[in-house]
């Protein structure tokens, strides 16, 4: 509008000054009319040449590297081949990425797509708006998804997101480090026991007694305590919601945290640990650490940072079972308050569809959440260790989502670090994380 009002406005100015000084003349009033329709069908003209692409405002967790940089490409692409939307993105620290999307959605200022948090809570505290008619409308199958990513989605019959990069746990291991020790690099240990004993092979001492190489840690890498109590065959939560933490499983699975600590020494473990980094400065790939355990999608670290090196990838070692954990990866999901779901979703098809999640897995190592795509062939050439990925699929675990007790993790994660700090015992540890996970159940109860 701005082209054609200046104009109209300093025409009206000289009409009026001409029409108080002189007697009013046909010829004029006849200019004014042709003029006005001349602005007339230049609006018309400006505003039928204009087509607006509405925004799409998408809020990811990816900083940096190979994953970062695949996905501003793939939003590029986007946006290049989608005539009615423009999606920008926009970058969350992962450790406060939900609280941040929470905090918009509340302001009535969300995103229109986020990655993050609890599809259980959000769904119950109506921060997240369910897919069930995109889905049925686009004949969207999600049977096609690896089944514990459905498990992901899915709560109280309807679908809340869509899953992108879901994960697993896997054991990495040097296998230069294993030749120099005496220990056959293509046997990785598959027990407990036997993980301690390679462990006290591998570690390295300088002339002073101090450590400059740690055969392995519990607490490093991205393992958490889940990964090893699944491998111990804990139940963590039964069937009828309830926690079961002071189960000899759980117990057993402590006291073998201890004894690592034990072994090392905490504070020559933490001493050691103020020296890792991350990218070439990673613990295993800088040879500072022999074996750890990390997810899927570590492959592609290694393959960006250490091309040469002499890695094996493994199950987890288990003292029961065979087993791992992991999630269904982050989920796309759309906000309550969203300005455009319909962009949303499109763009969300775009973003998790079978030719980016396949391009994105080659190059990072991450799942793709699709289990035909997951086990292509030119996938399983294209990826080392591959093979290996597909079979701890098959025992891997997610962690229940609890209504009545969503943070239920954080006091048994806490009584892992009161273990492992010498500040309780294994049982008192286990009886005081059961003890706040029930009180937290009664507690909610209480309020319905």
């Amino acid at each position: 509008m701005r082209g054609t009002y200046y104009p109209l406005l300093a025409f009206g100015i000289v009409l009026a000054l001409l029409t108080s000084c002189t007697p009013a003349q046909p010829q004029i009033v006849r200019e004014t009319v042709i003029v006005e329709r001349q602005a007339t069908t230049v609006v018309k003209e400006t505003v039928a040449v204009a087509k607006t692409r509405t925004k799409v405002a998408f809020w990811h967790i990816y900083g940096s590297g190979p994953k970062r940089d695949l996905i501003d490409r793939f939003v590029a692409d986007f946006n290049a081949t989608n005539p009615d939307y423009v999606v920008e993105p926009f970058y969350t620290d992962f450790w406060v990425a939900e609280q941040k999307a929470l905090a918009a959605i509340a302001a009535g200022d969300p995103p229109d797509v986020f990655m993050v948090g609890q599809i259980g809570k959000q769904a119950e505290a109506k921060q997240i708006v369910p897919l069930d008619e995109y889905i049925e409308r686009d004949k969207f199958d999600i049977s096609a998804f690896w089944d514990y990513c459905q498990d992901d989605i899915v709560y109280k019959g309807h679908v809340w997101g869509i899953p992108w990069g879901p994960d697993t746990r896997l054991f990495y291991y040097n296998k230069a480090h294993f030749a120099e020790v005496g220990l056959d690099p293509e046997r990785p240990p598959k027990t407990w026991d036997e993980l301690f004993e390679y462990a006290l092979r591998l570690d390295k001492k300088d002339a002073s007694g101090n450590f400059v190489r740690v055969g392995f840690s519990p607490t490093w890498g991205n393992c958490w305590p889940f990964t090893f109590l699944h491998t111990n065959g804990a139940v963590l939560i039964d069937e009828s919601g309830r926690p079961q933490f002071t189960t000899p499983e759980v117990l057993e699975t402590l006291r073998w945290y201890k004894k690592w600590v034990d072994h090392y020494g905490k504070e020559n473990l933490e001493t050691f640990a103020a020296g890792f980094g991350t990218g070439a400065q990673d613990p295993f790939i800088s040879g500072q650490v022999s074996m750890i355990v990390q997810t899927n999608s570590y492959v592609g670290t290694l393959q960006q940072y250490a091309p040469e090196m002499k890695w094996g990838i493994a199950l987890v070692p288990y003292n029961r079972t065979p087993s791992s954990w992991g999630g269904g990866g982050v989920h796309l999901r759309i906000p309550v308050g969203a300005k455009n779901p319909d962009g949303a979703w499109e763009f969300i098809k775009y973003f998790t569809s079978r030719e980016a999640t396949l391009e994105y897995a080659k190059v990072t190592g991450v799942l793709p959440p699709y289990k035909d795509v997951g086990t292509a062939p030119e996938l399983v050439e294209a990826v080392p260790g591959w093979e290996v990925i597909l079979e701890a699929l098959k025992v891997t675990r997610v962690l229940p989502f609890v209504l009545e007790a969503p943070s239920w993790i954080g006091p048994l994660a806490t009584a892992f670090e009161e273990v492992w700090s010498g500040i309780k015992t294994p049982e008192q540890a286990a009886a005081d994380a059961q003890a706040a996970v029930e009180k937290e159940i009664e507690n909610f109860r209480a309020t319905q």
